[in-house]
């Protein structure tokens, strides 16, 4: 894992600037290199099964024409976001990619309930600002870990129950500027998406909306989708 870990930085450092604006390479191009998930595929459109498993590794769980433009979203807010947290991490494919994208933040957590893997632990060992919790996100220690420790940006994709997101949402809401929700249209997981509708019903003072939720013909349902959730007062982290 460790020339992966290694190929994967040299990939964000070679290409300018431009290519984070770039939506098309992202999603045919960087995103199914670094590697996608192997798990549930048949969640996963057929069309992408070069990248199942392989590329650099990573099992980025996340539909590529989903997450790119989400990429391109969260450029705009570049400048502003030097703190990142995810709840949820799993193999640590989707963290890694927010590090490398927003590659001058000054600490980033990820955060999960089962054991650090090894893709995690490799990338930590080459990246100084990076560190890993395993926790219950929502446990007390959690809460008291979130409200003393303030982020830029929070990705939830944690437990995917309404009661868990919404749990996690509440915890984390004074500690970021901006919250995103991951599986805000899943079928497997209708809970999200519950909780998602009555954030934007009763937040629509507090936050901008913004959602990415394309999906693929070849696959059977619907699935994943990603919820942005920005303050329009940035509190000072």
């Amino acid at each position: 894992m460790k020339e992966q870990i290694q190929l994967t930085k040299k990939l964000f450092k070679y290409f300018s600037d431009e290519f984070k604006t770039d939506q098309n390479f992202m999603e045919n191009f960087l995103i199914p290199h670094l590697g996608l998930n192997d798990e549930f595929l048949h969640e996963q459109p057929i069309e992408l099964s070069t990248y199942y498993g392989h590329g650099l590794g990573l099992k980025i769980w996340q539909y590529p024409h989903q997450i790119s433009k989400y990429l391109i979203l969260l450029n705009k807010y570049s400048k502003l976001i030097k703190s990142y947290a995810e709840i949820g991490c799993r193999n640590g494919g989707t963290f890694i990619l927010h590090c490398e994208y927003l590659n001058h933040l000054s600490k980033a957590f990820a955060i999960d309930i089962i054991e650090e893997t090894n893709t995690l632990k490799e990338y930590r060992s080459q990246t100084d600002y990076v560190q890993y919790m395993q926790a219950n996100s929502q446990s007390d220690s959690f809460k008291d870990f979130i409200s003393l420790n303030k982020f830029d940006l929070i990705f939830i994709d944690g437990d995917h129950s309404y009661d868990g997101v919404k749990s996690d949402a509440e915890a984390t809401r004074e500690s970021c500027n901006i919250q995103v929700f991951h599986d805000i249209v899943n079928n497997a997981c209708p809970g999200v998406g519950q909780y998602w509708g009555e954030l934007k019903l009763n937040y629509n003072d507090t936050y901008d909306f913004y959602e990415f939720t394309d999906q693929y013909d070849s696959v059977d349902g619907t699935f994943l989708g990603i919820g942005v959730a920005i303050r329009k007062k940035w509190i000072t982290i």
